[in-house]
């Protein structure tokens, strides 16, 4: 308990019941933090996330924004919106993505540009529009400031049906690295998480398409058979994720940058 405390944070992709980013606001508010402020571009879950977190935590600790990451005005408001009611901002946590199905041939050149602009154009603009206010509160924690972003294990398994989210996750962790060193003397940390199978509706909903697909009998069967890839054998839960994320954003891991933190179950052993 308390290891964010005092902390102000900003995770986008928090706009869906049951998905990782919910689990991340979730944790930090338990673990403490001053505020966090959840975005997404879809706000019809809104009213039930909202209530289920201040059940948890009280009024007045959480927000939810309706937010376009790859838009640089959608960002001036969020994080306008969290210094004016907050005071700063301590963490951000890139979490918003989105995947299409398809190889080389069968992508559309349209289809691969939207995916990397929320995996990887909207990682760039969050963290740019961020460092301003990020190394103003540096000073405030031994950790200075810390951004995360959500990656995948998909940024180093290659796929013959999941090209653009593959790419844009590969891009990303170079992004990460890159930013890591740039940011070093502004004392802001920039590390990645990489989530192996994680049961998600936007997991589920991928994988009911490779059923429809015909490449697996149902989701469970896909579920079933990606676990089975790992040593332990066994799947992750959105709420299992979220302790690397607190990790990552609290002072334990003050000596720790440009790091790849795979929570994959060990599948990245076989890459």
């Amino acid at each position: 308990m308390n290891r964010l405390q005092d902390k102000i944070a900003i995770v986008t992709g928090a706009g869906r019941v049951g998905n990782i980013g919910v689990a991340i606001c979730d944790a930090y508010l338990r673990e403490g933090a001053k505020a966090v402020v959840g975005t997404d571009l879809r706000t019809d879950e809104a009213a039930q996330i909202i209530s289920e977190i201040e059940a948890k935590h009280g009024e007045g600790r959480f927000r939810l924004l309706a937010h376009d990451t790859t838009k640089e005005e959608d960002w001036r408001k969020v994080i306008d919106t969290t210094i004016s009611e907050f005071g700063g901002i301590d963490i951000l946590v890139n979490n918003a993505g989105i995947s299409v199905h398809g190889g080389v041939e069968s992508t559309p050149l349209h289809e691969m540009s939207k995916v990397m602009a929320v995996n990887h154009d909207a990682l760039f603009l969050g963290m740019k529009l961020c460092i301003p206010a990020l190394s103003e509160s540096a000073h405030r924690f031994p950790g200075g400031g810390s951004i995360i972003n959500t990656l995948s294990m998909a940024s180093y398994m290659p796929s013959a049906n999941n090209l653009s989210y593959q790419v844009s996750k590969a891009a990303g962790r170079m992004l990460t690295l890159c930013a890591a060193v740039e940011l070093g003397p502004k004392r802001i940390r920039v590390n990645s998480v990489h989530p192996g199978l994680t049961v998600t509706p936007l997991l589920r909903e991928a994988f009911q398409e490779y059923a429809d697909q015909g490449l697996w009998e149902s989701y469970e069967a896909a579920e079933d058979a990606v676990a089975a890839m790992g040593p332990l054998g066994i799947k992750s839960y959105p709420e299992d994720t979220a302790h690397a994320f607190v990790y990552l954003a609290s002072d334990e891991s003050r000596f720790v940058t440009g790091a790849s933190l795979y929570h994959d179950g060990g599948i990245g052993q076989r890459f």
